[in-house]
């Protein structure tokens, strides 16, 4: 690391969070940790940290990310969510990766294969991304798989919306039922639906022994808590929205309290002054009214900030971000900043990502991501 700007991970809170969810939803056979996208950008290696604090399932994207945590772990087993090469099952077979049947298709690609794999069968109840789509076709995958050398472990699905404020989530779960109608769930080993909004929003399906936590273990949930004297509105806005459709209910506030998991560090590397009517950044985004003193902080566009991080904090003050550039930002502070100050960027206070996708209309999962390449100090 040969620069003073890095985002530490706290891997217990990592294991605080999945403690605490496993201690409010205990009905699970199987925790799954969604560990995509390089752990949400957290890093392959907090999946130790996982399994310690509970976790006895692994998922992710694609081969390569399960052959990247087989380095690490070598004994959990992995789900892949997305396709795998048939010419590449031997890989997932000698690793011990369950791999995913997602179309009448690939299982007549792979069901002649020799090695005895384990298999999920993925539906499409709705989200129209991948997965079996008809009672015939699951059917013939259903009949046909007892012939086959592989391994039928696992059904599941993917909900798109949390069902809050539409119906989508009810239409989703009835397409599940519909396509497993001719199926007795229960002979099935594991049956996994819902992720981590799901969890805390619907009551647990009978059926189902897994769940999939994903954003929920770094601390982030779009559940906010509703305050009792807002409770009615958030009544009034659900039965407006839902007006004409039967809906499931669902849980507004739960006992979860979740710990942010990262704080992004920098450092003030140079100070200047500025006079009424000089400007500062690209495009002169910002004008000084006032004498003002201006802080470049060496983080930018490549390390993952964009123009909706608004606040950094220096000796526990908040500044705001004036300019963004490729490799700064410019930050309006006041003479209390001092060359080489330490300067945080994201915490797990106010400065959330949270409150970064708020402003600029992001998700939370998409900017944890974004944050890649950042070098990562882990905090034990």
């Amino acid at each position: 690391m040969f620069r003073n700007t890095y985002m530490e991970i706290d891997e217990k809170a990592i294991q605080n969070n999945i403690k605490n969810i496993k201690e409010n939803y205990p009905g699970y056979e199987y925790y799954f940790a969604v560990v995509k996208g390089n752990s949400y950008g957290h890093g392959f290696s907090v999946v130790k940290s996982m399994v310690e604090a509970g976790i006895n399932y692994l998922a992710v994207a694609n081969l390569d990310e399960a052959l990247e945590i087989r380095k690490i772990d070598k004994n959990t087993p992995i789900l892949c969510f997305g396709y795998v090469d048939p010419n590449y099952l031997a890989k997932a077979y000698e690793n011990n990766i369950t791999i995913t049947i997602c179309s009448t298709d690939y299982f007549d690609k792979i069901k002649d294969t020799k090695l005895k794999l384990k298999v999920h069968i993925k539906l499409n109840t709705g989200m129209n991304r991948i997965g079996i789509k008809t009672l015939d076709s699951l059917d013939r995958i259903i009949k046909e798989i007892k012939d086959t050398n592989l391994t039928l472990e696992g059904i599941y699905t993917h909900f798109a919306t949390s069902g809050v404020y539409d119906p989508y989530y009810d239409y989703q779960l009835n397409n599940f039922l519909k396509l497993t109608k001719n199926i007795d769930l229960k002979s099935i080993p594991i049956v996994h639906l819902f992720n981590s909004l799901a969890l805390v929003k619907h009551k647990k399906l009978d059926f189902a022994n897994g769940v999939r936590l994903g954003i929920a273990m770094y601390g982030y949930s779009a559940n906010a808590n509703i305050p009792d004297n807002k409770l009615w509105l958030f009544n009034l806005k659900r039965k407006f929205k839902l007006l004409g459709h039967k809906v499931s209910d669902v849980t507004v506030n739960n006992n979860l309290n979740l710990k942010k998991t990262i704080t992004i560090y920098s450092e003030v590397i140079y100070i200047t002054k500025i006079y009424p009517g000089e400007f500062v950044g690209y495009n002169a985004v910002h004008k000084a009214k006032e004498e003002e003193i201006i802080a470049t902080v060496a983080i930018g566009h490549a390390d993952g900030i964009t123009s909706a991080y608004k606040y950094v904090k220096i000796n526990d003050k908040k500044y705001p971000i004036v300019a963004v550039y490729m490799d700064y930002i410019s930050v309006k502070v006041d003479s209390s900043v001092n060359l080489y100050d330490k300067v945080i960027i994201i915490d797990q206070d106010d400065l959330t990502l949270s409150n970064v996708a708020r402003n600029s209309g992001d998700t939370v999962h998409h900017l944890l991501v974004s944050l890649n390449r950042l070098n990562v100090i882990y905090k034990k």
